[in-house]
C-alpha cells in the first residue's frame, strides 16, 4: 500500500490529517511532520527520512502546502521515480482522495489523481452559484 506524508508549515500537516479521517475513517500508513519557525534543514530531513522509513511499501506520496517553501524544498530532496513522488498544494479533498484512491494504482498514476483532484476541487462559489 502506498504511505502519505503530509508536510506543512506549523500544524497544518496534524490538522488536515485529523479532518480527512475525520470524514473517511483511519488513514493507515499516514504520518506528518510539522515544520517550526526554528527548525534546522537537517533536523527537518531526518524527521521526513524517518517518516518515509515508517512508509515503505509500494512508495509513498509527500504532500506539501506550497510550491518553493521549506516543507517542499526539502521534501524534493526525496523525489525517488516510482517510489517517492511530491505533490505541492495540498488541501482536504486531495487527502481524501489519496485514502480512497491508494490501493488502486501506482505511485506516478496516484500523484496525477491527486493533482486533478486538487485543482478541480478549488471553486469561487459565487460563479459556480451562478451558473
Amino acid at each position: 500500500m502506498i504511505g502519505l506524508l503530509l508536510v506543512t508549515h506549523a500544524g497544518l500537516a496534524e490538522e488536515l490529517l485529523a479532518a480527512a479521517e475525520m470524514i473517511v475513517g483511519k488513514i493507515e500508513l499516514a504520518e506528518t511532520v510539522g515544520i517550526k519557525a526554528d527548525a534546522k534543514v537537517d533536523g527537518i530531513m531526518a524527521d521526513i527520512k524517518g517518516a518515509i522509513g515508517k512508509l515503505s511499501g509500494k512508495g509513498v506520496i509527500i504532500m506539501t502546502d506550497m510550491f518553493g517553501g521549506t516543507p517542499s524544498n526539502v521534501s524534493l530532496s526525496f523525489l525517488e521515480d516510482d517510489k517517492v513522488e511530491v505533490l505541492t498544494g495540498v488541501n482536504l479533498p486531495m487527502v481524501i482522495k489519496f485514502a480512497t484512491e491508494r490501493k488502486r494504482c501506482g505511485v506516478s498514476e496516484l500523484a496525477q489523481k491527486l493533482k486533478e483532484c486538487g485543482l478541480e476541487s478549488i471553486t469561487v462559489a459565487g460563479e459556480y452559484l451562478k451558473k
